[in-house]
């Protein structure tokens, strides 16, 4: 559904340098406190439409996305105008065409907002929700291994690191020995 441009070019985040100095871990997200309840309520359900869900894999909305998403705007205050901006445009154009908040709708009817808000509603704002979506859905201790069961990567090691031997400094006295590769100038 969403972020398929194949007949147009690929789209900007532009908050995308600031969303990539944001670092929430996964014990930071805690309880919601920049989203009202009304608004953490739709964007649940705008989450919940991103990544569904089903028999073996949880929906965004089972997990702490929205909790990501707001301990991101606790940490970045430049998105909160973005998200919440977005968030209040989609619950305007669900009770501007439906009469009802977002929540209230049917799944055929929110992905059709959601659409029209990727589109020409809030378009910035769809593409910070998506993509705080996935890396939160990816970051997921439960998705992690679902991916490591059926494939075998383990995803911790691209989220977190993963340990290194420690390096072994005695390989660099040969190098200290060698001759330097400049030649000094007098000023």
């Amino acid at each position: 559904m969403a972020f398929d441009h194949r007949e147009g070019g690929p789209a900007t985040n532009p908050y995308a340098p600031l969303m990539g100095r944001t670092f929430v871990d996964l014990d930071e997200t805690g309880a919601v406190t920049v989203l009202d309840e009304d608004r953490a309520a739709t964007l649940g359900g705008w989450v919940a439409r991103l990544i569904p869900g089903n028999a073996s894999w949880p929906s965004a909305a089972e997990l702490d996305t929205v909790a990501y998403i707001d301990a991101i705007l606790r940490k970045a205050p430049t998105l909160r105008p973005v998200i919440l901006g977005g968030i209040d445009a989609l619950d305007a154009a669900a009770r501007s065409a439906h009469g009802a908040a977002f929540t209230a709708l049917g799944g055929d009817q929110q992905v059709e907002l959601m659409r029209g808000i990727e589109a020409t509603g809030a378009p910035e704002a769809f593409s910070v929700v998506f993509e705080l979506t996935y890396e939160a859905y990816y970051r997921d201790p439960g998705v992690q291994a679902i991916v490591k069961e059926r494939t075998g990567f383990d995803v911790r090691n691209t989220v977190v690191g993963k340990p290194m031997k420690p390096f072994p400094v005695e390989r660099l006295a040969t190098i200290s020995t060698r001759p330097d590769h400049f030649r000094s100038l007098s000023a």
